[in-house]
């Protein structure tokens, strides 16, 4: 899978910390949700904020939404989902197959422009997790995106940081 070099996925400082709290409440399970922001003229996505959403299978090795509550987040943030997450808390690093699949069935079939990101665990309990840093690490997540013309491909993921840092 090449790497995709002219886009990248940036995650807010909001996002990191709340991914970071979802990952770890949920480290037994995928974790999921949605991607909130904007893309911009050069096709970036710049993830704001997240969304979680129940993982319907509550399993270590699959996640599926309720289609009610994507619709809910669609509804309560219109034209601002601009992708959706999920964990692999067992540690895997690369999308499965199965993501493989879903990722080429949005992007492609359906045309639904989604960046695909994946944090990997494993993920200790949350309050153990909290006596480091709250945020995401980079060496932690991968991003992919499904472009109309090609194949499945891999986005440089960027870690805005706060302002005092």
């Amino acid at each position: 899978m090449k790497q995709a070099t002219h886009v990248h996925l940036s995650l807010s400082v909001e996002a990191q910390k709340a991914l970071f709290v979802d990952v770890h409440q949920r480290n037994t399970i995928e974790a999921c949700g949605v991607l909130l922001g904007t893309r911009d003229e050069e096709d970036n996505w710049h993830v704001e904020q997240i969304q979680p959403l129940r993982n319907t299978f509550a399993s270590p090795v699959y996640f599926e939404f309720a289609p009610e509550e994507l619709l809910q987040a669609e509804l309560e943030h219109p034209d601002r989902i601009i992708g959706v997450y999920h964990s692999h808390p067992t540690g895997f690093a690369e999308a499965s197959n199965t993501d493989k699949q879903n990722m080429q069935r949005v992007n492609q079939e359906q045309r639904i422009p989604w960046v695909w990101c994946i944090i990997r665990g494993p993920f200790p309990a949350l309050e153990a997790a909290q006596k480091q840093e709250e945020r995401i690490s980079p060496f932690l997540v991968k991003a992919y995106h499904h472009f109309e013309a090609g194949e499945l491909q891999g986005i440089l993921v960027t870690f805005e940081n706060s302002p005092n840092t």
